[in-house]
């Protein structure tokens, strides 16, 4: 044991008069830094975690920034029959428009509304000019006559009054042909012909697309839009009554997979937090056989965590669902300090007799190996707070900025409070802690046979190494989130029911002068000709799927060749035959004169952008964003497999023609992780060298020799290695979010060598060390594994892995530091502090 220094007996003795104002000014603070939680946000959506950085990251970036944050809801309403079903869906759409949540709904086509457009020149401007020659086999003067008598006999089967509109808009029949042309355009029953509903084959399910008012995926707009589902589900039903009794609603979109990842967040926030501290608590009564420790290693961590949470909140802003896992993992690492504190205060107070002479002499002993193993620690976390994953870079950063605040906490608001306590009497009899005897007979053969224990590790570390080469990254980012979801489930039904597919590719077409003519025309121009490259992809075999704007909104140079090529048909020999069957029919000509007038006359080209047709507005605004910084055209398609779209990624841009102030980016979330499949790799490559070197200058500036250094960082390296090929052979998949553990394991595991070097400074003898500072280790790496571990148990993939990698390490850190740092404790590599002397 050794006597504190006068500089901290006087610090000691500041602190017992002002250990009650330390105490207040410290819950004055906790309970300031407490309201920032009435401003806490997290956002639980994958948008959050999109990394930054690259090209490739940057246009899946700008194709979110522009289509996903208003991503549409959908809501599939399933029915027994095609008439329930339908009369829900329309009475649940009514419900849905009076709600300020809902911003439009695509429930049905206006008819009436499609065919008046149609008429007043949308559908020559629409139909490709591949088409026409059905137009002019329906103009022929035989056609016409049947298809006015077959009108005339529609018309008089009962119930056929509500046909009549219908009908007098479209005699010849044209708009179907448009119609199949449009559905042959998409993948999807999206532009189905004659559906003025989403529906199935069968007609028991109808697809209504709601754009909502507000997009994002903050829990409060979520749940905003969450509950005007409900109201407007449960106010049909009312309305309905024992018809809406077999029918079910199932929701699916952007806002769907948010609400299902909060609410399961929730729960599972509450569940590993209650976990962690069950785990801790029964490490403490393992270790301790007495749970007064409690008051004294909790609160000045719970004003710590307040603080950290209060300036990450001012810094950050919104968090997010990786940021969750802060409380839980801080609440395992800033312990350890504590519990060294008050292991080594509890060993010092019966030898010394006063408590003031005590903590002196623990502050002594602990602050040099606090200090380097927090600044070690806080390194590897605050190296991860530049991270490209935004949800990593926040809990890095979040850890870190905590870490280091848990240093102040622990050496003044700590050590206010047990001599606060001492004054009252509340430690009551204090006991030295009983010796880690086992753990010092691991060291004890360690040290005494390093003939064959440090080959021993050099053959087990080439072992780790060889198995390591079989470990794998997973870049999946819908990976990181529940398998099993009921929006999934949706998603799932729509493919098979509707034939949506999953679009993995996307390409993104820009002007920056939106309400400009010309620039509009030039992106709607190229739109077609990315539509025509990627048709081309698609014969080939590399595409399976094209969804694309390009048949509704035609630029004006498609425009002009088509209704060059509608004036050239028979329309005025047309329009005469059609009066003469009209009138030969007994039909009166008035209800006809518009169709008749369409005929006659060749319509202008429009900006396909300003006259959309009716009840298409969603589909539209789906590819389609135009306001005052640019216009936005998406051209989805979904390629056979990543080396197709990588192909068509390096191609199209070259291949396809854009005009000047017109931009090209394909994108696609397999481009964007295959990037982040790199960049995961060179940022923990990077990480590690990083807080290696800043580790090892800090341990050489204190060592002042190179072999104390190297056996030092000895460890953690072992460590990691350990950690990979132990992962490998498990078959553990790395993740985005998991690897992070990689550089974290080289500062979590340098605390216990730190702590434990500092023992064998004082006694000289390694197995003394050990006996003495092994069960704080244990007890510290028990609590520090409850709190990564009960993240193991998250239903949620991204902390679950987080939380056993985390734990996997930790383990093996003990274990190493245990049986591999007692070889190298030795005069000739670690001289005791007496010989320093």
């Amino acid at each position: 044991m050794t006597s504190a220094s006068e500089g901290v007996r006087g610090y000691v003795a500041w602190l017992a008069r002002w250990c009650r104002s330390v105490l207040g000014a410290s819950l004055a603070l906790a309970g300031v830094a407490a309201t920032s939680l009435f401003w806490l946000e997290f956002d639980v959506g994958l948008v959050s975690m999109l990394p930054q950085g690259s090209t490739r990251f940057t246009d899946y970036q700008r194709f979110v920034e522009r289509f996903g944050a208003q991503d549409l809801a959908i809501a599939l309403v399933r029915g027994p029959d095609r008439a329930i079903t339908r009369g829900f869906a329309e009475s649940f759409a009514e419900a849905l428009k009076e709600s300020s949540e809902i911003l439009e709904v695509r429930a049905r086509v206006d008819r009436d509304a499609f065919l008046a457009a149609l008429a007043s020149g949308a559908l020559p401007r629409l139909l490709p000019i591949g088409r026409h020659p059905e137009v002019r086999e329906r103009m022929e003067p035989a056609n016409v006559d049947a298809t006015v008598a077959g009108m005339k006999r529609a018309l008089l089967v009962p119930g056929a009054v509500g046909m009549r509109g219908v009908l007098t808009a479209d005699p010849l029949r044209l708009a179907p042909i448009l119609g199949e042309s449009l559905a042959e355009s998409r993948p999807d029953r999206a532009l189905d012909p004659g559906e003025d509903v989403l529906s199935s084959r069968d007609g028991t399910r109808v697809l209504l697309l709601v754009r909502p008012a507000n997009g994002g995926y903050g829990l409060e707009a979520v749940g905003r839009l969450v509950d005007a589902f409900a109201r407007a589900e449960g106010t049909t039903r009312a309305r309905l009554g024992a018809r809406a009794e077999r029918v079910t609603v199932g929701y699916t979109g952007a806002f769907a997979y948010a609400h299902e990842d909060s609410e399961l967040l929730r729960r599972d926030t509450i569940f590993y937090v209650a976990l962690a501290l069950v785990g801790v608590l029964a490490a403490f009564f393992a270790g301790y056989r007495d749970l007064r420790i409690l008051p004294f290693v909790t609160y000045h961590l719970t004003v710590t965590t307040l603080l950290a949470l209060a300036l990450g909140i001012v810094l950050l802003g919104r968090l997010n669902l990786i940021s969750l896992a802060f409380a839980a993992m801080f609440y395992g690492l800033g312990i350890d300090a504590a519990i060294h504190f008050y292991t080594r205060f509890l060993e010092e107070r019966p030898a010394t007799g006063s408590a003031e002479e005590a903590l002196a002499r623990t502050i002594e002993a602990l602050l040099p190996p606090t200090l380097i193993a927090t600044i070690t620690t806080a390194i590897a976390f605050g190296v991860v707070g530049f991270s490209s994953l935004n949800g990593v870079a926040q809990l890095g950063f979040l850890t870190a900025l905590g870490l280091v605040l848990n240093v102040p906490a622990t050496f003044v608001v700590m050590a206010a409070l047990l001599l606060w306590s001492e004054d009252r009497g509340w430690l009551g009899r204090v006991r030295a802690p009983t010796r880690a005897t086992w753990l010092a007979r691991v060291a004890t053969v360690v040290s005494g046979h390093r003939s064959w224990s440090v080959p021993a590790l050099v053959a087990l570390l080439a072992a780790a190494t060889w198995t390591a080469r079989g470990g794998f990254l997973d870049t999946d980012l819908f990976h990181l989130r529940p398998a099993e979801s009921a929006a999934r489930a949706v998603t799932l039904e729509l493919q098979r029911e509707f034939g949506f597919t999953d679009p993995h590719g996307s390409v993104l077409i820009e002007t920056v002068t939106p309400r400009d003519a010309e620039a509009v025309d030039a992106a709607l121009s190229t739109a077609e000709h990315v539509t025509e490259w990627l048709e081309v992809e698609k014969r080939s075999g590399r595409v399976i799927s094209v969804t694309s704007l390009s048949a509704i909104l035609p630029s004006r140079a498609t425009q002009k060749a088509r209704l060059d090529a509608w004036a050239k048909l028979p329309l005025d020999g047309a329009a005469g035959r059609l009066e003469q069957a009209l009138e030969r029919e007994g039909f009166q000509r008035e209800p006809f004169a518009p169709a008749l007038a369409a005929l006659r006359s060749i319509p202008e080209v429009a900006d396909a952008t300003l006259t959309p047709l009716p009840g298409l507005e969603v589909l539209i605004e789906r590819q389609l964003e135009i306001d005052a910084d640019a216009l936005s055209l998406l051209v989805s398609f979904t390629p056979r497999d990543p080396a197709a779209l990588q192909r068509v990624a390096d191609a199209l841009v070259d291949e396809v023609p854009t005009p000047p102030g017109v931009t090209l980016r394909v994108t696609g979330r397999p481009l964007m992780e295959a990037e982040l499949a790199e960049t995961a790799r060179r940022e923990v490559g990077g990480f590690l060298a990083f807080v290696v070197g800043c580790t090892g200058i800090l341990l050489f500036a204190r060592e002042r020799r190179l072999g104390p250094t190297l056996a030092l960082l000895a460890v953690p390296i072992a460590s990691v290695v350990g950690v990979l090929g132990l992962a490998a052979a498990l078959g553990i998949p790395l993740t985005p979010v998991s690897v992070v553990v990689l550089p974290l394991t080289v500062g979590i595991g340098l605390d216990d060598c730190l702590y434990l070097v500092e023992r064998y400074r004082e006694a000289g003898d390694v197995t003394e060390a050990v006996a003495r500072g092994g069960r704080a280790l244990s007890i510290t790496t028990a609590t520090t594994i409850a709190g990564f571990g009960a993240l193991a148990l998250s239903r949620y993939p991204a902390l679950a892995g987080l939380g056993a990698l985390a734990a996997l390490s930790l383990a093996i850190c003990f274990l190493v530091t245990i049986a591999v740092l007692p070889a190298f404790l030795s005069p000739q590599w670690l001289r005791p502090r007496t010989e320093n002397a």
